[in-house]
């Protein structure tokens, strides 16, 4: 979605998900040639070469949320990096740009974060830098803080690439649905959603014991987290997560965030944009919590494209850099800036079709 928001024409080569439902998704809104259920299993001596390669491994492994097991990781998920590193081996594409959770850089004193660092440049033919972004930084007011490694082949690195700074943060408002009707403190979530219930009472409490009235401004309330990590802030989303499915509470609208509304917190193309539903709610609710958000890999992909000689200098433009223009306002009849692809590898910005997977 970043790609084409930025004009760029993509071919796209592959995509992998070992999840059913994220795989509909991906069949029914960017249909790459290859589906790849496994990455485990892909032989990627074998596998299409694309010019740029994105790729979002497990961050559970390494969020302050859960156990912290790293490459030991239970599941295996903590090994699903050498498996898109060793891709990347093979390929070698142009470009490539890997996220993960911010907490990967802290956990274990930066182990893991090293490890990642010098297994990339052992590949001996890339410029490899990392960084944390925040989607509240970029345009989307979402606190959201991921790693983004960042990877230009030596052999077209023009010396070009930064990345993006930080611009103003814009209004929530504009990214939610308009307000109908009165609110009241009575607008609750219902008592089969005990937990969301308790939190939503309680944050509306300690907002009126400040002296604050919640119910006149956007206070987002991470209403389904446990009692004693539950927070609310003003006028940003808490992050959106695969746990956080059903939506934050929104103070002054009285209900959770929409799916619509969620998506727009990720920079995502909504289904009125054209971007088409094919799982449930719950799966949806899911999926946008799992995605990067568009608008920073929008702004990555203007500077790294160029960088790589993949596009010419100065012809991505790079909309999110003045907020008070950035394109993602509710009710507006333009379209919204797209939503990331879960596992991707993308082409040139040249004359042709960008290779993508």
């Amino acid at each position: 979605m970043a790609l084409k928001n930025l004009g760029v024409a993509i071919d796209h080569l592959f995509a992998c998900d070992v999840n059913r439902h994220a795989k509909t998704t991906i069949m029914e809104n960017f249909p790459p040639r290859v589906f790849y259920d496994d990455l485990t299993v892909r032989d990627n001596a074998t596998a299409r070469k694309a010019d740029i390669y994105i790729a979002g491994f497990p961050c559970q492994p390494f969020s302050t949320a859960g156990l912290q097991q790293g490459f030991n990781d239970k599941k295996g998920r903590g090994t699903i990096f050498f498996h898109v590193r060793d891709y990347i081996e093979h390929a070698q594409p142009k470009i490539f740009v890997l996220e993960n959770v911010s907490g990967l850089m802290k956990l274990d004193g930066g182990r893991y974060y090293q490890e990642i660092m010098e297994s990339l440049n052992e590949l001996g033919t890339y410029n490899v830098q990392a960084k944390i972004l925040d989607t509240k930084e970029h345009g989307v007011p979402q606190s959201r803080r991921r790693v983004y490694f960042v990877g230009i082949k030596k052999s077209c690195d023009r010396g070009t690439f930064e990345y993006p700074e930080p611009v103003p943060k814009p209004s929530i408002e504009r990214f939610l649905q308009r307000r109908r009707g009165k609110v009241d403190k009575t607008m609750l979530p219902p008592v089969s959603q005990g937990t969301a219930r308790a939190n939503v009472k309680r944050a509306l409490k300690e907002l009126e014991a400040n002296g604050l009235d919640p119910l006149n401004k956007p206070w987002i309330i991470d209403c389904d987290s446990s009692g004693p990590r539950m927070k609310y802030t003003l006028e940003v989303s808490p992050c959106l997560t695969c746990s956080r499915a059903g939506g934050h509470w929104i103070t002054n609208r009285g209900r959770r965030m929409t799916k619509t509304e969620m998506m727009r917190l990720q920079a995502m193309h909504t289904p009125a944009d054209g971007f088409k539903v094919a799982v449930s709610e719950p799966q949806l609710g899911k999926q946008i919590g799992n995605a990067m958000s568009v608008n920073v890999l929008e702004r990555l992909f203007a500077r790294l494209l160029p960088a790589a000689g993949l596009a010419a200098p100065g012809s991505l433009c790079d909309r999110w850099a003045d907020s008070s223009s950035a394109p993602a306002v509710a009710g507006a009849k333009r379209k919204t800036p797209a939503a990331a692809a879960a596992s991707a590898a993308a082409a040139p910005a040249s004359k042709r079709a960008r290779r993508a997977a």
